[in-house]
This record gives C-alpha cells, sequence and structure tokens, in this order.
C-alpha cells in the first residue's frame, strides 16, 4: 500500500505540474487578449471555420491556440463562457472542434516514430488519422452551423467594455478576472487529477487495458496483428516497434499493419478517454459538461475509425 501511495504522490505531482500553470496560463491569456482587444484580430485568421459554425470570434481564438496547448485553448473556452461571451452550446461546439489542432499537432511525436519503423506505411497511417480528424472536424461544424443562430456582428466586435490602459494595468485588471475562472476550476481540477493518479497506480487502466485488447479478435485484423494491438495499450512506439519487426518479417503486409493499428487506436482509445475524462474533461470543463464534451468527442471519433476501419478491411483485405 506504502508504494501505491508513493506512487499516486509521484504521479499526480507530475499531472499537476503539467497541467495547472497551462490552464492558470490560458485563462489568464483570455483576460489579457479581450482586456487588450485584441481577439478579433487574432480570430480573424480562424474566421472562415468559425462563421461556418457559427461560433464567435472568440472561439476562433480558442482555436489556434488549440495549435499550440489543447488545455490553454479549453481553459480559454471555459473563461468565456463563464463571462458569459459564448453560451453551452457554443461551448461543446468549439471544445470539440479545438480536437483537431491536437491531432495536427500529432506530427511531432508520432512521424519521427512511424516513418524511420514503418516507411511510406507510417505516412498512410498518419495521413489516415488527418482524415479521419478532418471528417470529425467537418461534423461537428455542421452541427454548429444547424445547432446555432448566427453570432451577431454586435456581440463580436465588442470583446469588453473596459477601457484600454497601460500595459502594467491591464494585466493587472486581467489576472484579477481570471482568480474567478480558476477558483471555479481549481478545486475541481486538482482533487480530480489526483484521483486518475490514483486509479492509475491502482492498476485500473491496466484492468481496462487487458479487457479491450482481448476484444480485438472481433476485428478484421490478422494473427499477428493482435501483438501490435497488446502492445498499443503499452505505448504507440512498442506497437510501431512491433509492426516494424512483423513487416520486416513479411509476416504481415502494409495494409495489414495500417488497419491493425487503426484497430489498436480504437480499442486503446476507450481506455484512454477514460484517462483522460478525470484529468482533462471534468477538470477543465467541470463534471457535468467534462462527461457531456467527452462523451460526444469519443463517440463521434471512434465511430468514424470503426466505418474506416471496416471500409478499408473491404477495400484492401
Amino acid at each position: 500500500m506504502t508504494g501505491i501511495v508513493e506512487g499516486t504522490a509521484e504521479l499526480a505531482l507530475d499531472l499537476l505540474v503539467r497541467t495547472v500553470p497551462v490552464v492558470i496560463f490560458g485563462v489568464f491569456i483570455a483576460e489579457v487578449l479581450i482586456a487588450l482587444r485584441v481577439t478579433d484580430a487574432i480570430a480573424r485568421f480562424a474566421r472562415p471555420i468559425t462563421s461556418f459554425a457559427h461560433l464567435p470570434d472568440a472561439c476562433g481564438t480558442s482555436f489556434l491556440m488549440a495549435f499550440l496547448s489543447s488545455h490553454a485553448a479549453d481553459a480559454m473556452l471555459v473563461d468565456f463562457y463563464h463571462n458569459d461571451r459564448i453560451g453551452r452550446r457554443e461551448l461543446i461546439i468549439a471544445a470539440l472542434m479545438n480536437s483537431f489542432p491536437g491531432i495536427v499537432m500529432h506530427w511531432r511525436y508520432l512521424l519521427p516514430v512511424y516513418v524511420p519503423l514503418l516507411g511510406t506505411v507510417g505516412v498512410a497511417y498518419f495521413i489516415i488519422l488527418m482524415g479521419i480528424g478532418f471528417v470529425k472536424t467537418g461534423i461537428v461544424a455542421v452541427a454548429g452551423r444547424v445547432l446555432l443562430p448566427p453570432p451577431t456582428d454586435d456581440g463580436d466586435a465588442a470583446p469588453s467594455g473596459r477601457e484600454r490602459g497601460p500595459w502594467r494595468e491591464t494585466v493587472t485588471e486581467a489576472w484579477q478576472s481570471s482568480k474567478g475562472t480558476l477558483r471555479r476550476i481549481l478545486p475541481i481540477m486538482i482533487p480530480t487529477l489526483i484521483i486518475v493518479a490514483f486509479l492509475i497506480e491502482l492498476g485500473v487502466f491496466d484492468a481496462f487495458s487487458a479487457y479491450f485488447s482481448g476484444i480485438s479478435a472481433y476485428f478484421p485484423v490478422p494473427v499477428e496483428g493482435i501483438s501490435i494491438i497488446a502492445a498499443k495499450f503499452g505505448s504507440f512506439v512498442a506497437a510501431a516497434s512491433v509492426a516494424s519487426a512483423l513487416l520486416a518479417a513479411g509476416e504481415i503486409s502494409g495494409k495489414e499493419v495500417i488497419v491493425t493499428l487503426l484497430v489498436g487506436n480504437l480499442l486503446s482509445s476507450v481506455v484512454l478517454a477514460f484517462r483522460w475524462f478525470g484529468s482533462f474533461y471534468v477538470a477543465i470543463f467541470g463534471p457535468k459538461l467534462g462527461t457531456e464534451i467527452m462523451l460526444y468527442s469519443t463517440l463521434l471519433r471512434d465511430g468514424i475509425t470503426l466505418a474506416v476501419i471496416f471500409l478499408l478491411a473491404w477495400v484492401w483485405l
């Protein structure tokens, strides 16, 4: 038990250090941008997307921030929501769309692994992942266009009623405004991250992994691919390494590798959703909104992935 407690403390500290400062930064930057009245200027780059989805310009600012940090981007959305700049539906639609920049930025750690180990097969797999993210974003954008009314020009043109003052005064005012949002987020985030760390150390997610890896028999993957899926629950690096060895030995084809990696991605995403549920969704959006956004995001992404798996299996295998 002592080992679990020590492991929980170490992991919780790591999660807190990697998450809390980024969220504080996101909320603070949102307030600074509002105070400086530059949200519209930044969001102009994302306006074609947000305009189509009937989202206000503030959501475009968050969308662009998601290319740098998904935590900071969604913390900005929460700040906009608590300050009545966006509504509940707008928050959900914008949060779902914010996942696409995160998928795009996966190249930073996926390509350096998949390309050397799998070559063109790794590139094809990455392109398919990007395609799934693009389709998901397109569906969410269409949903926003159907469910949301067009944003009013007045609401977007007046980000804040505050007069722009000296820089130091602006920063001080932004920090004071940030405190209200952070008082709502951090009391939920900190204990949630500690609970997630405890569940990880307790082996709860490992048990989920063992269960879901057994379901792979129901998917169109060769017997040799089971080891790739099992490795995927450990890490994507392990999965790519196993796939590379099987591919080099001629035990599995490039097309089978892609389908197998997609199945591994699908099954492991369920476990990852539970992990992220506490350390991301609930921590940032709160229990009710976090659960709703997590369910929409997981069902939509996994539904598209499942369709792609069987489509590719039907065409290739």
